[in-house]
């Protein structure tokens, strides 16, 4: 199949990113982002920037659906069951679905409601986008990881390859996409959480410190539930994020700090809370990801 139609749910950093980018290779007719019918009134009016050029989206509420070939989910995960429900009336016999959400849990929610026939496999990487309003800023949008889950190179992932070859949309297909997944959660609960829970730019955890020593017990927590999931993660993949972590602009912060600092509802469930339900499930215990967890949820409740 040729995947000439695009549905995005989610203007965040990410979603306008790549909206915005799609839709200068495959036109407004073809890249539309999919929201209800408030959000979309609300998106009309007051348009997406992104590196200071007005975007000019398409959009479409449920009552003005089309058939997607392909819909990519570019929501918090707090978002992601009402975001299902709203792409229904987009989805055909043959719609494929792409996350790029962080975690390993979107895919599964995906496969329930729509059958994993019809799921890729993602992970983002190396991307810099932020978001501050309306306004969407990069310097380098990285890759997408993308795979079927028992490692096939099928129709699907051919269809979603040929999309990104004809758009120039940078990617890998990794050998293992679920190792891959489990890799980058494994830094997003260690970095994301602490920078978080401390309100502090990269720079606190390129320093050895109570933070950094945080952050590293937290992903070797993340190597302990990745063990009982048969998933093949080592010192070596923390060794590796860790001289990745040290290249980062030390002003920069994580997007669960921003959302910490702004006010927003967190990722935590995402990260320390899915290490926590598999832990609990497999018979032990998390210290350090419990207190995050713990804290990030006071944060979250603490008045403004």
């Amino acid at each position: 199949m040729e995947i000439k139609k695009i549905g995005i749910v989610g203007q965040g950093a990410l979603g306008v990113m790549y909206g915005n980018y799609l839709k200068k290779r495959m036109g407004n007719e073809n890249v539309f982002f999919i929201a209800d019918e408030g959000r979309v009134n609300r998106y009309r009016s007051a348009d997406m920037v992104c590196n200071g050029e007005a975007c000019g989206f398409s959009y479409r509420s449920p009552a003005e659906a089309v058939t997607a070939d392909l819909i990519i989910f570019a929501v918090k995960f707090m978002g992601m069951e009402s975001a299902l429900e709203t792409v229904k009336p987009f989805v055909g016999e043959h719609t494929l679905f792409l996350s790029v959400l962080n975690g390993i849990s979107s895919e599964e929610m995906i496969e329930k409601a729509y059958g994993a026939d019809h799921v890729l496999y993602a992970c983002v990487q190396g991307m810099d986008a932020g978001k501050d309003g309306n306004e969407v800023t990069y310097k380098n949008m990285g890759y997408i990881t993308i795979g079927n889950k028992d490692r096939s190179h099928d129709e699907k992932l051919k269809a979603v390859t040929e999309l990104f070859d004809r758009t120039v949309l940078a990617y890998k297909v990794p050998d293992d996409i679920l190792r891959e997944q489990w890799n980058k959660l494994m830094l997003n609960t260690g970095v994301n959480q602490v920078t978080a829970v401390y309100g502090a730019p990269y720079s606190l955890i390129q320093k050895e410190g109570e933070a950094r020593t945080m952050m590293i017990e937290a992903m070797r927590e993340v190597l302990r539930v990745a063990d009982t999931q048969d998933i093949d993660l080592t010192e070596a993949d923390i060794d590796y994020w860790l001289e990745l972590l040290a290249t980062l602009n030390p002003e920069g912060h994580t997007s669960m700090c921003q959302d910490v600092l702004a006010g927003r509802p967190t990722e935590v469930d995402l990260f320390a809370g899915t290490m926590l339900k598999i832990a609990k499930k497999e018979g032990f215990s998390l210290p350090v990801n419990t207190f995050l967890y713990e804290k990030l949820k006071e944060l979250e409740g603490a008045p403004d």
